[in-house]
């Protein structure tokens, strides 16, 4: 019975280590500002572009294609705009986020 009872109690202890070491998370945020990019994540947090990591989806590119048989360049305009509502991702333990996509829903 007490063994029982210690394994539950190194699981809490282990649930709660985990817990404590802020794991990755997604977050929910909104572009205020885009240059330089700022992102409100609640009405007390605000993250400026030095913490702000941000994939491709989110960014303005270029493209090489070949339409008709000849290569073409083809700049492709998606990045942040004031108002978007974005997903990201923090990182375990710190205070950096990557910028995954926008949320549509």
């Amino acid at each position: 019975m007490a063994s029982a009872n210690l394994v539950q109690l190194i699981k809490r202890i282990a649930v709660e280590a985990v817990n404590a070491g802020n794991p990755c998370d997604y977050q929910i945020g909104t572009v205020i500002k885009t240059n330089p990019l700022e992102v409100k994540v609640s009405n007390s947090i605000i993250l400026e572009e030095a913490f702000l990591h941000l994939a491709r989806n989110v960014t303005d590119y270029e493209v090489e294609m070949e339409l008709d048989g000849a290569a073409r360049k083809c700049q492709i305009k998606n990045g942040l705009r004031k108002g978007d509502r974005i997903l990201m991702i923090r990182k375990a333990g710190g205070q950096e986020f990557a910028v995954i996509d926008r949320v549509v829903s």
